[in-house]
């Protein structure tokens, strides 16, 4: 298939790389940074030309894929030398910097320490769990709410255009938001035709994450034992299992965000490398493309590379820190012209009525948002306990005046949610789920780290730990309280599945450790096997249930009236659809239906639009795009005596079928 060009590129990129660099793990961390900043250079010059398209993105992958393979069998000969011990772990000749007294941040013990059974046994659970996963990835549609609305549709409006430049979009969020996770769902749809790929660059980034997590641990100290438990408690991670086999872009940030943090901790514990540089560049660049709270994640441990560069280097810390600097423009720079030329600023965000930041900054509204975030990962199966957090968190508010649904610290948006809840309790879904056992496992883990004398030796170690309680501060004080943040968390619960690994590990007590381990994998297979947008058993299975109906799973009650809006257009021979949408409805079902439906192309293009995005309407094709049917969610049309009816394109389109919110307005020449 030619969906696997771009796969077999990555191959090929980690098998040159792991010739010069034994260490197979920092090797996959190598090739995927490579082919991520080279996907992005592909999609932006394409871009500009109007030309991502099936030919071309098929013939730059596949003449990527020859080329490389050529080269691979020219340049290696069977039994070729690598090269130094430093190199094996990802690090240059090259330094420009002082050596380190560490060792490459690996432990002495980990040289002689092999892997037991019983870590054999953990890692076949992890390799269990994570096959449950991409079993579901392959099988199930994209589903999510913010797929259906954004993540999917500029996916296709992209496709539609050729090219990934703003457009008129009911949605601002298809076009502020950042896209290097749709990036990559682009060039596997075009290449395979349908969406059967897209679940998997969330998965693929949950592979990596447990492999960067491990590394990490591994920098830290740990042995092989508390490399594999880091492993088993990133794997585990309830919100990581379910966004796992998504099309949101929580695990994708994640991913450039444990590669940050490794290639930081490895550059602090060794000679300070431009090509270590290069990847703490291109990881915080590549976090940043993919998702704006990135740039929360990853400022935290920019300080923290910044002041040891400082210590380090002293008058030539500049260098390293410009170059960083550099390379995150650059990743960045296509969306930011995008951003900056509609919006008037590289870092677009929602409107005033969507704001996601905090309008009100003290001590006590930051107590007031940490002791909320974290109450969303006290929810259990068991109401009372429910109960109990709730009221707890609820007489703490008391204690400090401040008005646990403040709209100013709390989110309410235009949607009626509920912001006075704390705590959600147990939902396998990827929106709202509580990592409770996890959460409990790092405070164990952080209280041990500095009570502990043999904790407290290990500056790097309680430096990482710092880092990370740093960037959970940074997040309360900036975001207001949502009741999804709990999504939002997984790349810190990640980034703790290393301290909580090398605590584990060393536990005198090695049996009560194991059956943590044990506990956590077994614990986990509810989340994998029953979700409740993708359940893999079950009476609503996904094995057992049409990939249209599928579809719809998180927002079921809408199915019959989009099935039926589709059928309209079908029975008009109508496939060039203008959409007239609220900016938060649903959107890619109808792309699927309609594709479904009818051999002819269909263009769908958003029509109406009263946003900034209505300035590119002139700029676009929009402006010769005649519709001949409109397909509306929103109650305002105009009333005549014909009944109710759109004016676009100084033609009026007159209402023909409705169900619920779901309206079809036909061309009057047509009706």
């Amino acid at each position: 298939m030619l969906a696997l060009l771009p796969l077999i590129t990555f191959t090929v990129f980690f098998l040159f790389i792991y010739r010069y660099n034994s260490c197979w793990r920092s090797s996959l961390l190598w090739a995927a940074i490579t082919w991520g900043v080279l996907l992005t250079f592909i999609t932006e010059v394409l871009s500009l030309f109007k030309l991502i398209t099936w030919g071309w993105i098929a013939g730059i992958w596949g003449l990527l894929s020859l080329t490389l393979i050529f080269a691979y069998f020219r340049t290696f000969k069977p039994g070729r030398v690598t090269l130094t011990q430093d190199s094996q772990h990802g690090i240059g000749q090259n330094g420009i910097g002082q050596s380190s007294p560490s060792t490459n941040g690996q432990n002495p013990r980990d040289r002689n320490d092999q892997i037991s059974g019983f870590l054999l046994v953990l890692l076949g659970g992890i390799g269990f769990l994570v096959a449950i996963i991409g079993l579901t990835a392959i099988v199930a549609p994209p589903n999510t709410w913010d797929s259906m609305t954004y993540h999917m549709s500029r996916v296709l409006h992209w496709m539609q255009h050729h090219s990934v430049a703003h457009y008129p979009t009911h949605i601002p969020r298809q076009l502020y938001q950042n896209p290097w996770a749709e990036f990559t769902i682009m060039h596997f749809q075009l290449l395979s035709g349908g969406d059967r790929f897209a679940n998997l660059v969330q998965w693929f980034s949950m592979i990596g994450s447990v492999i960067g997590v491990s590394l990490i641990a591994k920098q830290l100290g740990a042995t092989i034992r508390g490399q594999v438990f880091a492993a088993v408690v990133a794997a585990t991670i309830p919100m990581g299992i379910l966004q796992g086999s998504s099309t949101q872009n929580d695990y994708v940030v994640s991913f450039w965000v444990i590669c940050l943090a490794y290639f930081i901790i490895l550059t602090l514990k060794s000679r300070v490398s431009w090509i270590n540089i290069l990847g703490v560049g291109a990881t915080m660049g590549m976090a940043i493309v993919t998702k704006a709270t990135a740039y929360i994640y990853t400022l935290p441990l920019f300080i923290w590379f910044s002041l040891m560069m400082i210590k380090r280097l002293r008058w030539r810390w500049w260098k390293p820190i410009l170059m960083v600097g550099v390379i995150v423009i650059l990743i960045n720079l296509g969306h930011y012209i995008r951003n900056l030329d509609l919006y008037g600023t590289p870092i677009a965000t929602a409107s005033e009525e969507l704001r996601y930041t905090n309008e009100i900054f003290t001590a006590s509204v930051l107590v007031s948002n940490i002791l909320r975030n974290i109450g969303l990962h006290l929810g259990t199966p068991i109401g009372i306990i429910n109960a109990i957090s709730n009221k707890i968190i609820n007489l703490f508010h008391l204690v400090l005046s401040v008005d646990i649904s403040d709209p100013r610290t709390t989110y309410t948006g235009k949607f009626g949610i509920p912001g006075s809840l704390s705590t959600v309790g147990m939902n396998a879904t990827e929106n709202n789920t509580s990592n409770t056992i996890h959460l409990v496992l790092i405070v164990f883990s952080v209280i041990a780290c500095f009570i502990q004398r043999q904790g407290r030796k290990q500056r790097y170690l309680i430096s990482y730990i710092a880092v990370i309680i740093s960037i959970f501060m940074l997040f309360c004080f900036l975001l207001k309280w949502q009741w999804w943040n709990s999504r939002l968390h997984l790349p810190i619960f990640l980034l703790f599945s290393a301290v909580v690994g090398i605590v584990l590990s060393q536990i005198k007590l090695r049996h009560v450790a194991n059956v943590i381990a044990v506990v956590l994998i077994i614990t986990s297979l509810p989340w994998a096997l029953s979700g409740r947008e993708r359940p893999l058993v079950g009476a609503n299975s996904i094995l057992n249930t049409s990939r249209t109906e599928q579809y719809f799973n998180s927002k079921s009650r809408i199915q019959s009236a989009y099935l039926g809006a589709s059928d309209i257009l079908k029975s008009n021979k109508c496939t060039d659809i203008g959409l007239y949408l609220g900016d938060n409805d649903w959107e890619y079902p109808l792309w699927i239906l309609l594709q479904e439906q009818t051999d002819s192309p269909v263009r769908i293009k958003h029509i109406n639009v009263k946003n900034t995005s209505a300035s590119k309407s002139e700029l676009s094709n929009n402006s010769k795009f005649i519709p001949c049917a409109i397909f509306s969610t929103k109650p305002e049309s105009d009333k005549t005596n014909q009944g109710e009816q759109i004016t676009y394109q100084n033609r009026s389109y007159t209402q023909a079928w409705s169900k619920d919110k779901v309206k079809i307005f036909l061309s009057q020449k047509k009706s």
